[in-house]
This record gives C-alpha cells, sequence and structure tokens, in this order.
C-alpha cells in the first residue's frame, strides 16, 4: 500500500478595514480553511482603527494566521493493517540506504517477519492493545531479553506512525515485559579456560580464535572480522575495524568498539603460529579464513564451537549450560576486576562507553574471590573491626 499526504497550502489571510455604520472602522482579517473537504470562509473582527495601529492590528492577525495554518489533528486510521504500516517502516527506515548497520537492519526484519506479523499483520492499528501485546509476550518461548526486543521492534514501527502521522499513539508504551534474565549467564573460572584451551591443543585455528576471546574479551563477530592488516605484530597492538556477523561484514557495534587493543604475548605469539600455517595471509585476507570457500568469507563461529569447542568443554567436564563465544567476554570483564584492574581500564579494555555497562551487565565475582571476600567480612565482623 502506497502512503501519501496530501500538502496543505499556507495560509496568509488578508488584513482590511471594514467601515460600520455607526462608530469607527474596525481591523478584519479574513481566511479561508479545510473542514471534512469543503472550503470554508472564516472572519475575525480584531478591533476599531482608533484603538489599533495597523501594526497591532497585524499582529492580532498572526495569532489567527498561525491558528489557520496549524495541522489538524486527525483520528486513527482504522482502515491501515499493521503490515501496511510495517511495510511502510521497512521502505524508510530499513533499506539499504537507511543509515542502519546490516546487523540491526537483519534483526528487526526477522522480528517483524517472524513474530509481529504472523500475529497482528492483518488487525487495524487501532486493534491493537496494550494488553493484548503484553499477554501475547508471555506465550512467546523466549528469553526475557528476546521479548523486550520484540516489545522494543514493535513499538518502533508505531514510533514510526506517529512521526509520519499516520496514527496518533503508541500502544506499546504501556506494554510491561521485564528484560532481566531468568538467571545469571555462566562464566568460566581460570581453571577451566585452561583446561578448554588443553582440550584444543593442536585443533587450528580454533584454539587460537578461543584464547583471543579469552585473554582478550573481543565480541565474535570481531574476532571473525580480522584482517591480517587489522593486527600490528611489531606493537603488538590489535585495530577492530569490522564486524563480521552472520554472513554480513559491517562496522563495529559501536564508536568505543573501534578502540585499539594491546595483544598480550599468548594471543600475539599463537597469532604468529596461525599465521605461518595459514592459507591465506595477504594483508586484505581474513585471520580465520574459510579454506571452503576459498578464503573469500571467514569461518562461522557457531559452526566451530558446535563441533570443536562443545566437545572439548565436554572432555574437560565442565558441567556448566549454555555456554558460548560470548560467554569468554562475559569470563574477560569478571576477570578484569577481580584481578584488580580500575573501572576506567577495565572500560577501555571492554570498549564500553561507561563503566556501568560493566558493573551491571558483564562482571560477577570469579570463584574462590566470593568466598574469600566472604571469610575476610565474618573477621572484621567477628573480631571487631581487627581484621586485616
Amino acid at each position: 500500500m502506497k502512503l501519501t499526504h496530501k500538502r496543505e497550502r499556507f495560509q496568509n489571510g488578508s488584513l482590511t478595514t471594514e467601515e460600520r455604520t455607526n462608530g469607527p472602522s474596525v481591523w478584519v482579517f479574513r481566511w479561508r480553511e479545510s473542514i471534512k473537504g469543503s472550503i470554508v470562509k472564516r472572519k475575525a473582527i480584531l478591533g476599531n482603527v482608533k484603538e489599533l495601529s495597523k501594526a497591532k492590528a497585524q499582529k492580532e492577525a498572526d495569532k489567527y494566521r498561525l491558528k489557520a495554518n496549524t495541522p489538524k489533528p486527525t483520528g486513527p486510521d482504522t482502515s491501515l493493517t499493521v503490515a501496511e504500516l510495517v511495510e511502510h517502516y521497512k521502505e524508510r527506515e530499513l533499506g539499504e540506504d537507511s543509515g542502519k548497520a546490516a546487523k540491526p537492519r537483519k534483526a528487526y526484519l526477522y522480528i517483524f517477519n517472524n513474530y509481529v506479523l504472523p500475529k497482528w499483520g492483518s488487525l487495524s492499528l487501532a486493534a491493537v492493545k496494550s494488553v493484548a501485546v503484553e499477554d501475547w509476550l508471555k506465550t512467546l518461548p523466549l528469553a526475557n531479553g528476546s521479548k523486550a526486543k520484540v516489545r522494543e521492534v514493535f513499538g518502533a514501527a508505531f514510533r514510526h506512525a506517529m512521526r509520519h502521522e499516520l496514527f496518533p499513539k503508541n500502544p506499546i508504551t504501556h506494554v510491561r515485559q521485564v528484560r532481566k534474565r531468568a538467571g545469571e549467564p555462566e562464566i568460566l573460572e581460570p581453571s577451566e579456560i585452561l583446561a578448554i584451551l588443553g582440550e584444543l591443543e593442536g585443533v587450528e585455528p580454533v584454539r587460537t580464535a578461543f584464547l583471543i576471546a579469552a585473554v582478550m574479551g573481543m565480541r565474535r563477530g570481531e574476532i571473525f572480522g580480522l584482517k591480517w592488516q587489522d593486527v600490528s605484530f611489531e606493537r603488538a597492538i590489535l585495530h577492530v575495524r569490522r564486524s563480521y556477523v552472520d554472513g554480513v561484514e559491517g562496522p563495529p557495534k559501536t564508536d568505543s568498539s573501534r578502540r585499539p587493543l594491546p595483544i598480550p604475548p599468548p594471543a600475539l605469539e599463537a597469532l604468529k603460529a596461525w599465521r605461518e600455517k595459514a592459507a591465506y595471509t595477504e594483508p586484505d585476507h581474513w585471520v580465520f579464513a574459510s579454506e571452503f570457500h576459498f578464503g573469500k568469507q571467514p569461518l562461522w563461529p557457531g559452526t566451530l564451537w558446535r563441533r570443536n569447542v562443545a566437545p572439548a568443554i565436554d572432555r574437560a567436564k565442565i558441567t556448566k549450560r549454555k555456554l558460548g563465544w560470548h560467554s569468554l567476554r562475559r569470563s574477560y570483564a569478571s576477570l578484569l576486576l577481580s584481578s584488580g584492574a580500575s573501572l576506567r581500564v577495565s572500560m577501555e579494555l571492554m570498549r564500553h562507553s561507561t563503566s556501568e555497562m560493566i558493573l551491571q551487565t558483564y562482571a560477577q565475582s570469579v570463584g574462590d574471590e566470593k568466598r574469600n571476600t566472604g571469610e575476610k567480612v565474618a573477621l572484621l565482623v567477628l573480631e571487631g573491626g581487627k581484621a586485616a
């Protein structure tokens, strides 16, 4: 459905004088107004010519002129369906020239096509009610964070409708959906990371990619988006210039993500060793290139995890559930704080814009740190503040 809007003509109106049978002439402002498709002539008497100079009469006329040119509020377009609104949104907000990165565009399209449209597409905008959407979200077999994302995308469509004057309100604003996880995500302790690396010995380049994730805390898209030109072996610095997610190359997640990273010695040695073995080592080649695709795209991290890392975790007898590449980033953040790194340094190494992101989202106490801290507090209480 092609949605268009008729542009209203600007009303300048006219300011004139009109004689009266009794008393002085008066200033009169006239304009036209469109009401339900019909043009109606309007007139306002501003005052007599003795009380108002022409300049003052013009100021009074400006008030009516402003009112005449203020867009009239319209009621809900009950004929417009959710599917038509989503199509309007896709055309203007999710095109390749929209300015949005490929990954969020793909995510929005997936949510619209797989969740919003199957349930709500045929309904009019006026038929979408907050409580009904809230009840629907409860039925989705998704984590709380994913449900919150569905709510966010649905709400974005209605905000778009308001901005383009297609619908006057956003019912999703009043939809309640918690984002908090049902349980704390798992992180790996240093001994567990070491055990997995041991099981991956000789399995390249999986071991090198796993090591980089563990000791540098990089996102998986950043790791598999690396090219050899991004690695400065002489200065031991790594430049994050792109991200490769689900077969799509794009910019890093945020501006903060572009900060260069120091490469720890174990990771630097592993990268040097891998470059000696790799089939594709030109500056513009992927560090973790897929030989199956003749080096034209990097390996798929999900496939590597399922085929290589997950079995290594099992062999290491680690029973923690729902581990993935992002578990290593969480583990890295927790290890930064437990090692005594300042929030500022931790923030820059994690490449966040604020330190609160690390404290609230990523960092968890690791292993014996909780126990040792708890024992210190207990001693402090029981010994009357004498404990060191």
